[in-house]
């Protein structure tokens, strides 16, 4: 029997980025674990020539011993295998090419020898005597004095034309040459790839300082791979207003209360009620006239669960007392804060920073005596946030009734270059309050978020949970290994799996909550289908996991690509557009549910988002049609929905703010009464650094987190052959992207 193990993989380039015509050599180190030695008589393949995998190298078919250094090679022997290929156009495209070792018979064995490439422009001739330059063309955000509350988080973007002699490549850089650096935390940012006479858009993330009476004003321009300034100058000017809020100081110790009972007894405002402070002060802030005394008589009238427990106070009392009031949320930036009902947020000193700027309320928790231990019963304390300030916050504290900074008194910062991680020492937990009727600190539009926030709600059945779930999407081939468990084991909350798994692997997953969703598994192939024909495909599968406690199942994917069941484009298919589709879903929902009773959860599947368009990507191609005029088609099918699901991608930050996260809020708004989940979400571009995914699924989860009826997200995916560069581990080495380290 033949068989052979991949054991490692290089080549002599960066894959992500070899220009046109380079010559690079991979080299796969494989390991015979069958029974026959190789020798001469066996050969390398090209593979998967009608998937698209792609022949680069100067042939096929290459006899085993012109591309390895050994005549032959014996059971338990490993060798590496390096056949030279060349980078082919087209360029800025992911291209792929698949081998495999084939025996004298002509058949295909063992594990397959695969890479993935990005082909950039072929290397210029020297440009000594060529020159660079750009031409402003329009602002396309922020005109000049723009008025943005302090604090507030905004891109400058600017459409310029390269009217130059040379292309903009990596080396090319937007630079900061003067005015108020502070805007922005960057003072470089690389450039899109621009050639001659094209048009690019330069952006740079910035924020909103201080309110002062000057406009602040910063200043930019493009500067070349040999650091030289070129071209317009470029600038942003703001004018900084103060974040709408009026809270009122107040003491704990007033005279005025500080002996009176709080709520039930038998504790006393003096020696009990910062928290209740806390909250007379913030509900000053969202327009209320209130003191600590009164916002106590007001709690003592909410129902039980709502208000008091002895001298306890809900977290959620002033949403409850006062209808404008919303709360959002009690989290801790680590495991081992001690704050109790928390939950965690790896990313919360950036969750504070976004509240303070839309002009909401913020209270921590700290420890009362930062130099002992803390013990939740004993050293409890409440302090309200008012802004940030450097690497501090300004606090009003309910003790004395006086502001301060947080770390001069709760902090036990020994150096100012440890200001973050002393914040993240000091700060316990944090409360995050909202009200619908104080105006956000952003413009409506700006971030394209904030024009619709305030009108999200759900009102589908109640999610167990409470929040919404952290989860990764199983492997793509349904069946995860070993090394997938390691990856993610104790980092996300649930998972996403194909139906085809197998009990054993689905327990494989150790995760922070016991609830799992399947999308059920069939392979189109240009087949046409009937709803019973998928039924009877997925049963078994289905029947397994049901058995093993799953409920929620996603009814396919992605049905807007040929690929996945869509007849367009010449390919066959089982439905022609969402009118079709939402026919053929609302039987397989109907046999299903006869099959395995109505208690199971079948929901509507994600969509490719974007408009009508011919696709490859990773292994996958066809072509796409428009997921808003499919989904729209397809509406009886998500009115019969039990839930529903989309697919959210990015590119960049900007986008993680504006086009995925609109989508979702736009899905809350357009179907109010549906459990939603993002079954997939990711940026799949290859050319982004892995830390820089990660911050971005950080920052995606935490907008997403405030949205009303979100059940779970899942991030796209722990791993599988051909989505790599989405993937968090490295199906060759079994290593981590790097991706997952930067989403914790």
């Amino acid at each position: 029997m033949n068989q052979a193990q991949f054991v490692t993989f290089h080549t002599t380039h960066d894959l992500d980025g070899v220009p046109e015509g380079t010559v690079f050599e991979p080299t796969w180190r494989m390991r015979n674990t069958g029974a026959t030695t190789w020798d001469n008589i066996f050969t390398v393949r090209l593979i998967n020539i009608e998937q698209g995998s792609k022949l680069m190298a100067a042939r096929p078919t290459f006899n085993l011993a012109d591309v390895t250094d050994r005549a032959t090679v014996a059971p338990g022997e490993e060798v590496n295998i390096t056949i030279p290929m060349e980078a082919l156009p087209p360029r800025d495209t992911l291209q792929f090419t698949d081998w495999q070792l084939t025996d004298p018979g002509g058949t295909q064995f063992g594990d397959i020898m695969w890479l993935r490439i990005i082909v950039t422009d072929p290397p210029q001739p020297p440009d000594i005597f060529k020159s660079s330059d750009s031409q402003f063309l329009a602002d396309l955000t922020i005109p000049d004095d723009t008025k943005i509350v302090t604090g507030s988080t905004f891109s400058k973007q600017w459409q310029v034309r390269n009217n130059g002699e040379r292309i903009w490549n990596d080396g090319y850089r937007l630079v900061f040459t003067g005015g108020d650096a502070y805007m922005s935390t960057q003072v470089s940012i690389k450039v899109p790839h621009t050639r001659p006479g094209e048009e690019a858009v330069l952006t740079v993330p910035m924020m909103a300082p201080a309110p002062r009476s000057q406009p602040y004003i910063s200043y930019w321009r493009l500067q070349d791979d040999r650091e030289v300034l070129f071209g317009d100058q470029f600038w942003v000017k703001i004018e900084a207003t103060p974040q709408p809020n009026n809270i009122k100081l107040y003491s704990q110790n007033d005279i005025r209360w500080r002996n009176r009972v709080l709520g039930y007894g038998p504790r006393t405002f003096g020696d009990y009620g910062c928290l209740v402070t806390c909250f007379a002060m913030i509900l000053n802030g969202f327009g209320e006239n209130v003191t600590p005394r009164t916002a106590n008589d007001r709690f003592l009238q909410l129902p039980p669960g709502q208000g008091y427990v002895g001298s306890d106070i809900f977290f959620i009392a002033p949403a409850a007392a006062y209808d404008h009031v919303q709360f959002h949320g009690n989290y801790k930036p680590k495991l081992d804060t001690g704050a109790l009902y928390a939950q965690l947020d790896g990313n919360l000193l950036q969750r504070i920073d976004a509240s303070l700027a839309r002009g909401d309320m913020v209270i921590f928790q700290v420890d009362a005596t930062p130099l002992t231990p803390y013990n939740p019963d004993l050293d409890q304390h409440w302090v309200v946030c008012k802004e940030r300030q450097g690497n501090d916050y300004l606090i009003y504290d309910p003790i004395t009734g006086e502001a301060l900074t947080l770390l001069s008194r709760y902090g036990r910062q020994t150096r100012v270059s440890d200001g973050e991680p002393a914040l993240l020492e000091a700060i316990k937990s944090a409360l995050f309050y909202r009200s619908t009727t104080t105006p956000s600190g952003m413009q409506p539009g700006e971030d394209g978020i904030s024009d619709i926030s305030n009108t999200l709600v759900y009102t589908g059945p109640a999610w167990p949970f409470g929040r919404t779930l952290s989860g990764i999407h199983d492997r793509a081939n349904r069946h995860p290994q070993s090394w997938d468990f390691e990856i993610t084991d104790g980092q996300f909350d649930t998972v996403k799996v194909m139906s085809g798994i197998t009990t054993s692997e689905l327990f494989g997953y150790d995760l922070n909550t016991d609830f799992v969703l399947a999308r059920l598994y069939e392979s189109w192939g240009g087949r046409d289908l009937s709803p019973q024909d998928f039924v009877d495909a997925v049963a078994p599968d289905m029947e397994r996991l049901v058995n093993a406690g799953v409920r929620y199942f996603e009814m396919h994917n992605e049905p807007n690509l040929t690929h996945e069941g869509l007849d367009a484009a010449g390919v066959n298919g089982s439905w022609k557009d969402g009118a079709e589709f939402a026919d053929f879903f609302i039987e397989v929902q109907r046999l299903l549910k006869l099959r395995f009773g109505s208690h199971i959860k079948i929901g509507f599947p994600g969509l490719s988002p974007g408009a009508d368009t011919f696709y490859q990507v990773g292994p996958d191609s066809g072509f796409r049609m428009d997921s808003k005029r499919f989904l729209a088609d397809a509406a009886p099918a998500v009115a019969a929905a039990d839930f529903v699901g989309l697919h959210a991608y990015f590119a960049n930050m900007d986008e993680v703010r504006s086009g995925a996260t609109r989508l979702v809020r736009e899905y809350r708004k357009q179907f109010p009464d549906k459990l939603l989940f993002v079954t997939e979400y990711s940026n799949p571009l290859t050319q982004v650094p892995s830390a820089e995914k990660g911050r971005q699924n950080k920052e995606f989860l935490r907008l997403i987190s405030d949205i009303p009826g979100v059940g779970a997200a899942y991030y796209f995916l722990v791993s599988g052959n051909g989505w790599e560069h989405q993937a968090l581990r490295r199906e060759g080495s079994a290593q981590s992207t790097g991706i997952l380290e930067a989403m914790v």
